[in-house]
């Protein structure tokens, strides 16, 4: 037999088979594997997402609004929940917070980051930790974002009746809040087309609507039905820290303030005109005092005699004595004052100087520029022999001020004042008393408030005469004996610019091409012109005295829409005191006789006041003068008949009967203010007569201030003093960020 040898492919294929079957297996494990630790990464990804929103939600955007520097928070980490094993789901740390200006804007932009951590273990035992980082940036919300804003909804301005209400004539597009009662008509109901905002405060004690007059809540429902009421927190009024980082911030701040509170001179104010042109601005500015206006201050021409060192004296002459100048320590060291009998003028002054002095007087002697001054205080004066007076002086009273080493010089011009002297009233200046100028009680204590009278008409505004104004004959107002700082240009530059009038009112109109905001303070305080121990102040208002408009707006007034490709210009009006719109002739005047209307393109906010009409400026018949109504207070400044042209008050002035009714307000733009102020004024009330004085509204919000707010115009802040912000962009941040 043969041996036959049996060969087959069973073994090797079941070999192949088990391999292939245990590489799929591998493969299988593997990517089973994979995939777990994938799950995990991701996991771990999330929950570390999840902790960085968490630490920004929880941290980041609470504390944003109330950091005042760059600010780094938990940098060593903070637990954050609980996942289903009841472990930390991660942590977050770093929690970083910053500002930055906004593009293109004055306006703050503030940045909070977060970095959140997660951590786990691989399959294979490794220990892994995730990161990553969030951000988010938002941005202030701004008194612009407001058609209409009253802190204390309620009148203000003379005549005041205390009653003011949402009628038929108030149509307001935009957004309205008050943190005050919101009082409706009997006579018709407002038309809102924004968010109307009320606070909890107010509701929670029994307000927020004070009465629904003739209205009810359907006013506050859309085209849809859906309210556009809402309920928020109390917004601070007025915006002090705002208000003062403008005016930290100012471009230029043109002195209002510098002839005030000098010593041996009477206080004078100083009014500044900020007038808009293509290409800039012309500033102006003239000196004036509020009546009551004292006579001048008693005053004697002499020469100061540097070498006499006895008691002789040449006529017009006056010297220290002893008549010691120490040049090291730019001091005098005299005894007493020897005067001459006889002034420069060689008038017999003895007897006059002799009894002027009193103890206790204030006597100042000053060169003719002012450069160099003595000052002391006096005891008494007497005759010295038949032709001269002795003044003497607390010793350690006597200072000298001038050029460093250098006293007066020989026979140099040295007026001698009596600061101190009891004056009587200037005969030469108009309206010089009291009750035209001021409406609260005259007992050295009181003084002007925002919201009594106000004025701005004052002797440089009539220093032209009859016929002749800054419309009219602007020159001879520019260069007249009033002027402290001649009219200037101001190029507007290519930035946005804050103009600061520093302890003044300001009177504006023209033309705005560019990007300014014009902030004053809230008041100054003066001396009084008849008595330096009685203070009172003079308000930062802001006078518009014509037309404010942009460059590129319509001829009506109304500003270019964005969505029409908006406006470039802008312009915010801060006052520390009220906007008036003021009794000029372009204003419409004596009842529209030379004039009629304003247009008016600004966001508007009246810190202290509010923004009204200067309607106690009126020709009405009946109700011009300051003792017509005093049912109501001081309602009128008694020169209306005498303004548009003038006439002096020895005149008879020109009334127009029941009508003073000055047209129509054209505003684009936006009104804050502490209280509402009136517009205008007719039958019932003070002003007992129709049409009455004053302007028809006619308010429109200029939407491009969602987009260009005014330079360092006042962002909002909620109770607690937090900026209140609003989101403009939230996202994961880069791992360099």
């Amino acid at each position: 037999m043969f041996n036959q040898k049996y060969t087959g492919s069973v073994a090797p294929l079941a070999l192949l088979f088990t391999l292939v079957s245990m590489s799929f297996t591998v493969a299988y494990l593997k990517n089973s594997f994979s995939q777990s630790a994938m799950e995990k990464y991701r996991y771990a990804e999330w929950r570390a997402l999840y902790s960085a929103e968490a630490g920004l939600n929880d941290v980041g955007i609470i504390v944003l609004p109330r950091i005042t520097s760059d600010t780094l928070l938990i940098p060593n980490g903070f637990n954050y929940g609980k996942d289903e094993n009841e472990q930390p789901i991660g942590l977050y740390k770093d929690i970083a917070c910053s500002t930055r200006l906004q593009l293109n804007s004055t306006r703050k932009e503030y940045v909070a980051y977060a970095t959140g951590v997660a951590e786990y273990t691989t399959p294979s035992g490794t220990d892994v930790s995730i990161e990553r980082r969030v951000y988010t940036t938002m941005v202030p919300q701004g008194f612009e974002e407001f058609m209409y804003f009253t802190d204390v909804e309620a009148p203000i301005g003379p005549g005041n009746t205390g009653v003011v209400n949402f009628g038929a004539g108030d149509q307001l597009e935009g957004k309205v809040h008050t943190n005050g009662d919101m009082m409706f008509s009997n006579y018709g109901c407002p038309e809102f087309t924004g968010e109307v905002n009320i606070t909890f405060e107010a509701v929670e004690n029994g307000g927020g609507i004070g009465s629904w007059g003739a209205c009810s809540d359907d006013i506050f429902e859309d085209d849809d039905g859906n309210t556009i009421l809402d309920t928020v927190s109390t917004i601070i009024f007025p915006p002090d820290n705002s208000a003062e980082n403008a005016r930290q911030h100012a471009t230029r701040t043109f002195s209002a303030d510098d002839k005030l509170f000098r010593t041996g001179k009477k206080d004078t104010m100083i009014m500044t005109e900020i007038n808009f042109v293509e290409g800039g601005y012309w500033v102006a500015q003239w000196w004036y005092n509020i009546p009551p206006v004292g006579s001048p201050p008693a005053e004697y021409d002499f020469l100061y005699d540097s070498t006499s060192s006895d008691l002789t004296c040449d006529p017009g002459t006056l010297h220290l004595f002893p008549n010691n100048f120490d040049g090291a320590t730019n001091t005098y060291n005299g005894n007493f004052l020897v005067m001459s009998g006889t002034d420069l003028s060689g008038d017999n002054v003895m007897d006059e100087i002799v009894n002027l002095v009193e103890d206790g007087d204030i006597i100042r002697i000053e060169n003719a520029d002012g450069s160099k001054f003595m000052s002391f205080t006096a005891t008494a004066a007497a005759t010295l022999g038949t032709d001269r007076v002795r003044v003497s002086y607390i010793q350690e009273s006597l200072i000298y001020s001038g050029p460093a080493g250098e006293g007066f010089n020989h026979l140099e011009a040295a007026t001698f004042i009596n600061t101190s002297a009891t004056t009587g009233l200037a005969d030469n200046v108009e309206w010089n008393t009291y009750h035209y100028y001021h409406d609260h009680v005259d007992n050295g204590t009181s003084y002007c408030e925002a919201g009594r009278i106000q004025h701005f008409d004052f002797d440089y505004w009539t220093a032209g005469g009859t016929s002749c104004d800054i419309f009219s004959c602007p020159e001879t107002i520019y260069n007249s004996e009033y002027v402290y700082m001649s009219r200037s240009f101001f190029a507007k530059g290519n930035s946005p610019q804050v103009l600061y009038v520093k302890g003044g009112q300001i009177l504006v109109r023209g033309i705005v091409d560019g990007m300014y905001t014009i902030v004053t303070d809230d008041y100054t305080e003066y001396r009084r012109h008849d008595d330096n121990d009685i203070i009172d102040r003079v308000w930062g208002n802001i006078w518009l005295i014509d037309d404010i408009v942009y460059s590129d707006s319509y001829g009506n007034g109304m500003i270019i829409h964005p969505t029409d490709g908006g406006t470039e210009h802008v312009l915010g009006l801060i006052a520390g005191g009220s906007v008036i719109i003021a009794n000029t002739r372009p204003n419409g005047a004596r009842g529209q006789q030379y004039g009629s209307d304003i247009k008016i393109n600004a966001a508007l906010l009246a810190m202290n006041g509010g923004f009204l009409s200067h309607y106690w400026q009126n020709s009405l018949l009946d109700y011009h003068n300051w003792n017509d109504g005093l049912g109501f207070g001081i309602i009128a400044d008694g020169r209306g008949g005498h303004r548009n042209h003038y006439r002096s008050d020895e005149q008879s002035g020109i009334y127009t009967g029941t009508d003073d009714h000055r047209g129509i307000v054209h505003l684009w733009g936006s009104i804050v203010q502490f209280k509402r102020g009136y517009m205008n004024r007719n039958f019932p009330g003070p002003y007992n007569v129709s049409p009455g004085v004053g302007y028809t509204k006619d308010y429109h919000y200029d939407w491009n201030l969602q987009l260009r707010p005014p330079p360092y115009f006042p962002d909002l802040q909620s109770n607690d003093n937090s900026v209140i912000l609003k989101m403009a962009s939230y996202g994961e941040a880069k791992s360099h960020e």
